[in-house]
Formats: structure tokens, sequence, C-alpha cells
């Protein structure tokens, strides 16, 4: 299982704690740590945020003290200077360094000027053909989540990838890693429908399938994920005691991630291979607890001992 710590905007726009996400991912035993690179003007309008729809989102906005929209994103994003620095920890650290572009220009930079390890487009460019024609032309790995969609949406854009990357169609989108996703922040466990994994198994033709979690699970989402089938799995992750970053409210402390790593690396040793052969700790078992067939009948069962045979 491939685990991917998405420290989004849990850097409160602090490099210092940027590089400390980084350190705690590693320590935990992720493979990946991701950011986010947002310009906000390229994103989103600069109109007042909407109250009065649900007392906890109400409580967060007012929490992160944002009344637009461009000042929320403004606090979710990475500053550019920060990202080959960033990277280079990351890369000191054994660990990959991803990023999420929201515009051509940002997938440009994290590509031609970083040398970002893949590119993650999110749930909400699903269907922004720009960027998914530009990420397809770099050739680099791609993930792709796919909170909110249909299945058809996913397969266009799945589609356009293929289309723009060049390659025969027979060789379906074999660099790109297909995330099912909710997007709901944070989300409840029984809102997640982990059999899509196996529906995006069985109908996507891509080089790899996983769960972008949004749930604060440690252990049953995470775990069932790997079961249904997911072989990437990305969770975010926020420094300890943090309760004020516009992510904390969906991500894990560093002690928590590294639990939900654990977890995570347990289920395939725990599912197995399927194959139904004694485990060499059974073979005293097999040894001493079976017996013959007919050993243990008293003289009085030799009747019966033979209609049973």
């Amino acid at each position: 299982v491939y685990v991917i710590a998405e420290a989004a905007g849990s850097h409160c726009q602090d490099y210092n704690k940027a590089e400390a996400l980084v350190r705690a991912a590693a320590a935990a035993g992720a493979d990946a740590v991701k950011f986010q690179l947002i310009t906000p003007e390229s994103i989103c309008a600069d109109i007042p945020l909407s109250f009065g729809v649900d007392a906890l989102h109400d409580a967060w906005l007012r929490r992160l003290g944002a009344t637009r929209m461009r000042e929320l994103f403004t606090q979710g994003g990475l500053s550019q200077v920060w990202c080959v620095p960033l990277k280079s920890l990351a890369e000191s650290l054994g660990l990959a360094w991803l990023c999420t572009p929201f515009s051509v220009s940002e997938a440009m930079f994290l590509v031609e000027d970083v040398g970002v390890h893949a590119l993650k487009i999110a749930s909400g460019d699903l269907t922004f053909t720009p960027l998914l024609t530009y990420a397809a032309r770099t050739g680099i790995p791609l993930i792709l989540s796919t909170g909110g969609a249909t299945e058809i949406e996913v397969c266009e854009a799945l589609a356009i990838i293929n289309q723009r990357s060049g390659r025969n169609t027979s060789a379906f989108c074999d660099q790109v890693a297909l995330l099912h996703c909710r997007s709901i922040y944070p989300c409840a466990d029984i809102w997640t429908n982990l059999r899509v994994i196996q529906c995006f198994q069985k109908n996507m033709r891509v080089g790899a399938v996983g769960w972008s979690d949004h749930t604060v699970s440690t252990d049953l989402v995470p775990a069932l994920a790997v079961a249904m089938g997911a072989t990437v799995i990305e969770k975010h992750l926020c420094l300890e005691g943090d309760i004020m970053s516009v992510d904390a409210s969906h991500s894990l402390s560093p002690r928590h991630f590294a639990a939900m790593v654990r977890t995570v690396r347990a289920v395939p040793c725990i599912l197995g291979n399927g194959e139904k052969q004694p485990h060499r700790a059974e073979l005293h078992d097999r040894l001493w607890a079976r017996r013959s067939p007919t050993d243990w009948l008293r003289p009085t069962d030799e009747a019966r001992a033979g209609r049973w045979a």
C-alpha cells in the first residue's frame, strides 16, 4: 500500500510548520508527502462566503476568520518559493514530494521548475480539460481524485488523459492512480461507499486504484479500503495539537497517522493469498490433534463403524 500524507493547508502559511509536516510524514511511515499550490485569484471569485446553511460549517469559517472566498483559499495554499526546499527535505527523508496545482501555470511551474514527482488532480478539477491536458502531456505519474463525480465523468476524464498523452488506447492510463473520494470534510464512515474501489478495479483501466480518505478513522475505514483493493491511501496530516488550520477537522495527528499506516500495512498480510493450505505454525497441531478414523472406536461400536465406512 502506497501511503500519501496530505499536508494541504496544515502549515498555516508558516514555513517551519511545513517542514515539520514533512518530517512528521516520514516519521509516521508515509511514502509521500503532498502539498497544494493555490493562487486564489485563478480559481475563485472574490465573493462573500455563505453563512446560515450549516452551523458546523459556519463555526469552522469563523474559527478561521474567513469571510470571503479568496481569504479561505489563501489559507490552504503553499508559497512557490517553499517548493524546492520542501522537495529537497522530503527526498532526504526518503519521501516522494507531490503537489496539487489548481491552474495550468502552477502545474507548469511544478513540473518544469520544481521537478515534482507526481501531480495530483483535485476532485474539483476532474472536468477541467486544460489542466488534464497539460498533466497528461507531461508523462509523469498522475493521481486523480473523484469526489462528487459520477462514473461517466470519471471515464470522460480518463479518456481525455489518455488521448492527450498520445498513448495507444490499448495502454489505457497506466500512469494514473485513480482515487475514490468523498468531497465531504470530514466524511462520516457510513458515507464512504468503499465498494466503489472494486468497481474502479473492474471497470477502469488504470495503473492503480486507491482511496482519498476524509474520514478521521485511523483503522476501520483505511483497513476496509485496502481490503476492497486500494493500493494507494491518501490521508490528511496535521501537527500535534492543531485545531485551527484550514484542514484540521479532517486530519490526523502524527501519532494517529502512524497508527493508520501500521494498520494499512498489516491488511495485505492479514488477507493472505487466498490459498487454503496449512500454515507452518499449524503443522505441530496436525501431528498431535488428528487421529485415525478407527482408532477411537470401542469394540461395541465396531458394527456402526462398518456402517460409517
